[in-house]
């Protein structure tokens, strides 16, 4: 509020992919389920979603600053950079972040990524700093 910023929250793509019990396999992590053919084509298809409503706002004159993922380990949404900026992501990125970076660069929409991880209260701080330097220079 402090920025006038909204946030639209992303759908959770671990429960679109697997529902909302997370159903898997016994002894199969949710990364396995994810990184296969059918929950790669799953997140690739949240993905077109998501950045369909991305170019949405953006084509009704909003401003999109930032895409926030979840912490390092998420198997769908951690945010690992390749390189300095936070507008490439590397391989140890959650699935469906890949395949959003993918989707946005697809249809030429270039904004930065960000984890938010809250697993550590250090990380948070930073991450939150991170995000208000994004608002500030918006």
């Amino acid at each position: 509020m402090k920025y006038h910023v909204g946030m639209v929250q992303i759908p959770c793509p671990e429960m679109i992919c697997l529902g909302f019990g997370r159903k898997r396999k016994p002894g199969q992590s949710i990364l396995d389920v994810l990184d296969t053919d059918s929950g790669r084509r799953c997140c690739a298809d949240l993905a077109g979603i998501v950045g369909g409503r991305v170019k949405e706002y953006i084509d009704s004159g909003n401003k999109v600053v930032a895409v926030l993922g979840g912490n390092p380990e998420s198997p769908g949404c951690a945010v690992h950079y390749n390189g300095a900026t936070r507008r490439k992501l590397s391989g140890q990125s959650g699935i469906f972040m890949q395949a959003l970076f993918q989707e946005l660069s697809r249809i030429q929409i270039d904004v930065p990524f960000l984890g938010i991880r809250d697993c550590r209260s250090d990380w948070f701080v930073s991450d939150l700093q991170s995000l208000e330097l994004i608002f500030r220079n918006r």
